[in-house]
């Protein structure tokens, strides 16, 4: 073996020794969903949870009605996500009434 080969083996070792070692150093913690209570939270832990983080799902701008209905129906029919069609309307009223735009009156 030349020394060229080596020096790329032994490179290639190290690397995938400190990825190992880095691995073990930085364990995240678990999520804790931070949505707010009311009724239809537990539809958005089961659907949305699956992809995205309680924080992008909270930090969205305040969607109108029709804006979180296209950004639901994109993730079913873009992204597949199995939220059923029994489940829009009431994840909808969820999501605008505690992260939507208020109706102006």
């Amino acid at each position: 073996m030349n020394a060229r080969l080596a020096a790329t083996l032994l490179t290639f070792g190290l690397l995938a020794a400190a990825r190992a070692v880095a691995a073990d150093q930085w364990i995240l913690p678990p999520e804790q969903p931070n949505f707010k209570s009311g009724k239809g939270a537990e539809l958005v832990q089961a659907n949305c949870l699956i992809c995205h983080s309680s924080e992008y799902i909270t930090t969205q701008p305040a969607f109108t009605r029709d804006q979180w209905k296209a950004s639901v129906t994109k993730m079913q029919q873009k992204f597949g996500a199995p939220i059923t069609a029994e489940a829009v309307d009431p994840l909808l009223d969820y999501l605008i009434t505690n992260y939507g735009k208020p109706v102006a009156r």
